[in-house]
C-alpha cells in the first residue's frame, strides 16, 4: 500500500476511471423476473436444472472483484465509476481509463463504447476459463498488483485495429438490437412481413440514406438471413477490384484481433480432412504427428496481427455451380471491402452483439485507419 500511496502524486496517473462490470445471470433473473424474492428465483433455477451454486458463485466472484476495485480506487484517490454493461454509455468520454470486469464478451461491448483511439482499456476476468482480451484470473484476487505495473510502467500498448461501417439504404436509424433478442412470428407469412415492411418504409423515408455507425468492430461483421436455413446473395467488392455476385450461408469481415475468434473457427479444418487430401495429392499416408504438423501450420497461417491496418473476409459456404463465380476465393485479405444485399430478413452483426436490418438494396462499406483503433493495455 506504501507504493500505492506514492500513486497519487504521478501526474501521468488516471483522474476518472470507469468499470463497467459483466451482469450476472443472477442479476439477469433478479431484472427480468422482479416480482419473485431471492428464494423464488433459486426454485425456478432448480426448476430449469440449473445448479443455483454455480449461479451465485459467479455473481459473487463479480460483486468481490467489483469492491475490491472500488476499494482500491478509493485508496488511491482516484473518481470511479462501476456500471453495469446495460448502463449509461455517456459515462464512457468522461472516463481516461476503462477497466471491464467479465469476460471477453463484456470486454467487446465495452470497446464498443470508446469511439477514440485515446482511452485506455483492459479487462479483468474472475471467472474460470480462457479469456482472449482479459488478464489471467490470478489478477482478480490481487488487483493491487495491477496498479503497481501501471506505476512501474510494466506494461505495453496494442493497438487493435477495429473496422468503422458505413451503411446506405433505407432504416438506418432504427434502434439496433442484441443478436439474442432477435425474434419472427411462428407461422408469419411472406406478405404479411412486406405489409409491415412497407408500412415502416413511410417513416423511414425521411431519414437520411446514409450512416456511420457510432460501433466500431473489434472482432468482426458478419452478414447473413437470421435464418440459417436461407442462403442469401451478396454483391462483394474488395478494395477497387470487380464487384462479384455471390450466394452463400453469409460472410464474415474481421480484424487481426478476430483472425483468432469467428474467422478461425468457420476455416477449422479436421485431422481426417488434412489425411484425405494428402493422400489424394500425394498418394502420402500421413502419421498422426505429421497430420498434427500441417493442421497447426495450416490454423496459424490464418491468423494475423491484431494491429494490422488489413482485414480479411471470409464467404461461409459459397456456392460454386454454372449459375455463380467458380474461381473467386471464398477468403483473402484486402484494405477495402464492400457488400450489397438482396437479403429479406438478413442482418449485419457487429462482435456477435449489435445488429442492424440489413435487406434488399442496403450497401455496407467497411475500412481500418488507424484513428479507429482501440488502446488495449498488456501487461508483462
Amino acid at each position: 500500500m506504501r507504493l500505492l500511496n506514492c500513486l497519487r502524486d504521478n501526474r501521468h496517473w488516471p483522474k476518472c476511471v470507469l468499470g463497467i462490470s459483466k451482469l450476472s445471470a443472477f442479476e439477469f433473473l433478479k431484472i427480468t423476473h422482479s416480482d419473485l424474492s431471492y428464494n423464488q428465483v433459486l426454485s425456478k433455477l432448480r426448476k430449469q436444472s440449473i445448479d443455483p451454486d454455480e449461479i451465485l458463485a459467479e455473481h459473487h466472484r463479480l460483486l468481490t472483484c467489483e469492491k475490491e476495485l472500488a476499494r482500491i480506487l478509493c485508496n488511491l484517490n482516484v473518481s470511479y465509476r462501476i456500471m453495469k454493461r446495460i448502463g449509461d454509455v455517456n459515462c464512457v468520454s468522461w472516463a481516461d481509463l476503462v477497466i471491464t470486469i467479465g469476460g471477453d464478451g463484456t470486454f467487446l461491448l465495452a470497446s464498443k463504447l470508446i469511439t477514440n483511439n485515446k482511452t485506455p482499456i483492459f479487462g479483468i476476468n474472475p471467472h474460470p476459463g480462457i479469456s482472449t482480451f482479459t488478464l489471467p484470473i490470478e489478477y482478480s484476487t490481487d488487483i493491487e498488483r495491477i496498479f503497481e505495473k501501471l506505476y512501474a510502467g510494466d506494461y505495453t500498448v496494442l493497438m487493435r485495429s477495429r473496422i468503422r461501417t458505413v451503411m446506405t439504404g433505407e432504416g438506418l436509424y432504427q434502434q439496433p438490437f442484441h443478436v439474442y433478442e432477435k425474434s419472427r412470428t411462428r407461422g408469419e407469412k411472406r406478405i404479411d412481413a412486406l405489409m409491415r415492411s412497407t408500412q415502416r418504409k413511410i417513416a423511414d423515408a425521411l431519414q437520411p440514406r446514409q450512416r456511420i455507425l457510432p460501433w466500431l468492430a473489434l472482432n468482426e461483421v458478419f452478414i447473413a438471413e437470421f435464418m440459417a436455413s436461407r442462403r442469401i446473395v451478396l454483391a462483394i467488392q474488395a478494395d477497387e477490384e470487380k464487384m462479384f455476385m455471390i450466394r452463400s450461408s453469409g460472410i464474415c469481415v474481421c480484424t487481426g484481433s478476430g483472425s483468432r475468434s469467428w474467422f478461425k473457427r468457420t476455416n477449422f479444418q479436421t485431422a481426417q480432412t488434412i489425411l484425405t487430401l494428402v493422400a489424394m495429392a500425394t498418394g502420402k499416408q500421413l502419421d498422426e504427428k505429421e497430420t498434427c504438423e500441417v493442421l497447426d501450420k495450416y490454423h496459424s497461417n490464418l491468423l494475423f496481427p491484431s494491429d494490422d491496418l488489413k482485414m480479411a473476409y471470409m464467404i461461409y459456404e459459397m456456392s460454386r455451380s454454372a449459375l455463380w463465380p467458380k474461381l473467386i476465393s471464398d477468403k483473402r485479405m484486402c484494405y477495402k471491402f464492400q457488400v450489397k444485399s438482396t437479403g429479406f430478413d438478413a442482418g449485419l452483426t457487429l462482435d456477435g452483439s449489435l445488429s442492424l436490418p440489413f435487406n434488399d438494396g442496403s450497401t455496407a462499406s467497411f475500412e481500418i485507419r488507424p484513428e479507429y483503433s482501440l488502446k488495449k493495455i498488456i501487461f508483462q
